[in-house]
């Protein structure tokens, strides 16, 4: 006591040192090792909720525009080689065939046939699978590929009937005049094929893909003899 006062208590700090006589790096060690409070912690889950707002659904636009450029290309290399095969010869391979595409039958309904790689390979895989098909049924990877109407068979449908009766002449007939003998389709980013009108008559699509409806919307991606990308025929 000096003058009748007492002395000062000592700061928490340097009792705390003087005590445990701890080194400035381990006393800048136990501040360090201070926990958050429950007020900061929920201020960075609502930052990282804000960002994942933003950050997933422009990462899923991306996703699916990819997709449909793949869809695109992949179509494009499949019209390439139908026109290759046809100008050999004089005819497109049929749309409804047994199970390996090389006879008309009734084991693949609208898919392309193994004729464009056998014997003579216009294509390196007729198995080209549509992104917005892949692994979207339990059937087997030969049935995700994209959707094939060959409007050329017309005039044998006309007279012996159009196998399993998945399609009507009277369909086909209508679909060669909009598009041609042949189409190619993807069924889309809504990952379903059609809307199709009367009777759900598949050799004709009533709605195409238009990404300015959405990128995710309704409607197929389709490639024609006279339909080429981003055009919508008169129905």
């Amino acid at each position: 006591m000096v003058g009748g006062l007492k002395p000062a208590a000592p700061k928490a700090e340097g009792f705390v040192r003087n005590v445990l006589r701890l080194t400035p790096f381990q006393e800048r060690t136990m501040r360090m090792k201070k926990g958050f409070t429950l007020i900061e912690l929920l201020i960075v889950v609502a930052i990282i909720a804000i960002l994942a707002a933003i950050a997933v659904p422009n990462f899923l636009e991306a996703q699916t525009r990819s997709k449909v450029s793949r869809a695109k290309a992949d179509i494009r290399s499949l019209a390439t080689a139908l026109e290759s095969y046809a100008v050999d010869n004089n005819n497109f391979p049929p749309d409804i065939t047994s199970v390996g595409g090389m006879q008309i039958g009734t084991g693949w309904y609208f898919y392309i046939s193994h004729r464009l790689t056998t014997p003579v390979a216009y294509i390196t895989s007729n198995m080209l699978t549509d992104p917005f098909r892949d692994r979207r049924t339990t059937l087997p990877p030969e049935y995700w590929r994209f959707r094939y109407v060959c409007y050329g068979m017309l005039p044998y449908y006309e007279v012996n009937g159009v196998p399993g009766n998945v399609s009507t002449v009277q369909g086909y007939r209508i679909g060669e005049a909009i598009y041609g003998k042949w189409r190619i389709s993807s069924a889309g980013p809504d990952a379903t094929a059609g809307p199709y009108p009367m009777n759900n008559d598949f050799a004709r699509v009533l709605v195409l893909y238009d990404p300015t409806n959405g990128t995710v919307s309704g409607g197929d991606i389709v490639r024609s003899q006279r339909i080429t990308d981003n055009y919508q025929p008169p129905y």
